[in-house]
């Protein structure tokens, strides 16, 4: 009897990474599982971890020995629910700089213009000695690693659109297509791929942490106690609490979801600004509090404290969706397509596995007209990196990867004129 082979596949995000556990003679997912990515600790976004890994003393290492810790932590955990398994192949689909400091290279050319990366080549290693299955710090490391294991990171398309974004198009066949697709990986580093018809073209819109609940005052990840729904009906607001718990905080589509719902109750004026109390004239009016700097409206009051969004959230909120739109904006005119012209959208990342379209067309993130054409794919990154597997389909997203055409937004005047175009509600 031929014996079980292993694979392991992972998305690294910058805020969260999750993972696949592969067999790899059926390409069956046996268990995924995911987790914050450490390296927060040195900043939320991706030129803080930049700045980290280039200037402070052995930050580079301090910043791959944590993700590889975190790496082997999760492979460990994804075996413990198969006792026996030896991994013989793993993936890694990354943004550019994810990518650069997990195998320990120097993100230092993308923390200055022109932003091009160190390497965009995809990369295949021996396992252990990239850090897989390797002790890297004060984690044990888990002893599920087949000898002769490789690693495998998926090719960067240009910038920061790195293999996070080749994996998103391999899994959506964006090279396949006869008809023209948007897809919108959601996240700290948002990409945006556009399929005209086969032919890609790609950017990133430096979006910040808001879709992920990042930087958000009482913002948390998609898990128990996260508030992933709200809505206001006749001045009573429900909460949609994922687990059916008390809330402890907000996640990413209840972030998206109250806004709406705030919009539409008179809360949030057009330009964003959160009204004050006098002038509202419903029972919503007690909800609005201020601190003297700034209002918030208050969700919940529970004996931890308030779950409340403030202005300076909503504000967030505001340029993570504004940079997404006008990164849009700029793929469509460099493509001379009109918005009409989009035959399907495609919104990934864990984000939008309990959002509704309507409120992302409320907040201004997509076009009113696009609502039915939108499918959310969930991670479809992760997708891709499981894909990667294959030897086959790593030829495909290498050729699919040189191919594409990278945009760059830095220092475009159509980028910041149309971002200063879509920050209103």
């Amino acid at each position: 009897m031929k014996k079980r082979e292993f694979g392991v596949a992972f998305d690294i995000g910058t805020t969260s990474i999750a993972a696949s556990l592969i067999d790899l003679s059926n390409a069956e997912t046996l268990q995924t599982v995911s987790a914050p990515n450490p390296q927060r600790e040195w900043g939320a976004d991706l030129l803080a971890r930049v700045r980290f890994a280039t200037t402070e003393e052995d930050g580079l290492k301090r910043l791959s020995d944590a993700v590889l810790d975190e790496c082997n932590q999760m492979i460990a955990s994804l075996c413990s629910f198969h006792q026996g398994a030896k991994i013989s192949a793993i993936t890694a689909a990354g943004n550019t700089v994810m990518t650069h400091i997990l195998l320990r290279v120097s993100p230092a050319p993308l923390g200055k213009v022109p932003y091009k990366p160190a390497f965009k080549e995809a990369r295949l290693l021996d396992a252990n000695k990239a850090g897989i299955g390797a002790d890297t710090g004060d984690k044990q490391s888990p002893n599920n690693i087949a000898p002769g294991a490789t690693l495998y990171t998926l090719p960067t398309i240009g910038g920061f659109v790195g293999g996070d974004a080749a994996a998103v198009a391999l899994a959506l066949g964006l090279n396949k297509t006869d008809k023209r697709v948007l897809a919108i990986d959601l996240g700290t580093n948002s990409e945006i791929l556009l399929s005209d018809r086969g032919t890609l073209s790609a950017t990133s819109a430096a979006a910040g942490p808001a879709f992920e609940a990042g930087e958000i005052g009482c913002g948390m990840v998609a898990a128990p106690g996260a508030i992933e729904g709200v809505t206001i009906k006749d001045d009573i607001v429900e909460l949609r609490v994922i687990g059916g718990t008390a809330p402890k905080g907000i996640c990413g589509s209840g972030l998206v979801e109250a806004a709406s719902e705030l919009i539409k109750s008179g809360i949030l004026d057009r330009h964003g600004r959160m009204v004050d109390p006098d002038e509202i004239e419903n029972n919503l009016s007690a909800k609005i509090k201020s601190d003297g700097t700034e209002n918030r409206f208050v969700f919940s009051i529970t004996p931890a404290g308030e779950i409340a969004l403030t202005q300076t959230d909503i504000r967030s909120l505001q340029v993570a969706k504004s940079a997404i739109r006008a990164g849009i904006s700029i793929l469509l005119r460099h493509a001379g397509l009109e918005d009409s012209e989009v035959d399907e959208i495609y919104i990934a990342g864990a984000f939008g596995s309990h959002l509704s379209v309507t409120p992302l067309a409320a907040i201004g993130l997509i076009e009113p007209e696009w609502i039915e054409k939108i499918e959310f794919v969930g991670d479809a990154a992760l997708d891709g990196a499981i894909l990667a597997l294959s030897s086959e389909r790593r030829d495909e997203v290498e050729k699919m990867a040189e191919e594409a055409k990278y945009l760059s937004l830095s220092g475009s005047a159509h980028f910041q004129r149309d971002f200063m175009k879509y920050m209103d509600f």
